[in-house]
């Protein structure tokens, strides 16, 4: 009798637009956010059958051990970006969705997992393991202060925002709460052209983060530099 195929859950590599890891691991899919610049959603309405709406795939749990893992933990080679197609911590996310994702992060300590939300009120309280870094989406000035009032109470090992697209002026009033800064560009979708911020709003976060010893990494979409002239 013939033995149906069966598909080893592996994670995907990325391309250079995302250095800071080298894979992506998508255990969940889809959003109900609706960001016009979404460029997950173009690629899901493309290539899923579901389309963009919020679907668990338990069969790719599996994915933390099936992938080999690198040798070298350099330039992001062992860090793992999960849920890149979706928001985990959305508001319509099932508890056990999440559960269930954190129990596979736990029992791969060689990886390190990336999350990143538009929700950061649902990451504070959650016992992170190690391995974990935690992260929400600052896209505006308005995200500012409940990004920052979440992690008062997250604790994990690295903590930071993606400014990615930068469509606003941003100050931090607790810039100290964040180990890390992402700051990018807008990449042209179907709901939005390409989009770059003015290059003083950029080196005013970058200031922000010096002054707390941060990190900052700067995407490769991000084309603003300064430009300077003699009076």
């Amino acid at each position: 009798r013939e033995q149906k195929e069966t598909t080893v859950a592996k994670f995907n590599s990325t391309n250079d637009n995302v250095e800071w890891a080298r894979f992506t691991w998508n255990p969940v899919t889809g959003c109900k956010y609706g960001c016009s610049y979404c460029y997950a959603r173009d690629i899901a309405n493309r290539f899923y059958a579901e389309k963009f709406e919020p679907t668990f795939h338990p069969e790719r749990l599996t994915a933390p051990h099936n992938t080999p893992c690198p040798t070298t933990t350099t330039d992001g080679a062992r860090n793992v970006f999960v849920c890149s197609m979706a928001d985990l911590f959305g508001p319509w996310v099932p508890q056990e969705w999440i559960d269930a994702v954190l129990k596979a992060v736990r029992s791969a300590p060689q990886w390190t997992f990336i999350f990143l939300t538009k929700n950061p009120a649902r990451l504070a309280g959650i016992d992170w393991p190690d391995n974990a870094w935690v992260g929400a989406t600052v896209d505006t000035q308005a995200r500012v202060e409940p990004t920052e009032d979440a992690f008062r109470n997250v604790e994990a090992t690295v903590k930071f925002v993606s400014i990615e697209p930068f469509r606003d002026r941003i100050t931090f009033a607790h810039p100290d709460l964040f180990n890390w800064f992402i700051i990018g560009g807008q990449s042209a979708t179907t709901g939005e052209g390409e989009r770059q911020p003015e290059w003083e709003w950029v080196e005013a976060v970058v200031t922000q983060a010096r002054a707390v010893n941060a990190m900052v990494y700067f995407k490769p979409n991000l084309k603003a530099r300064p430009r300077e002239f003699p009076e």
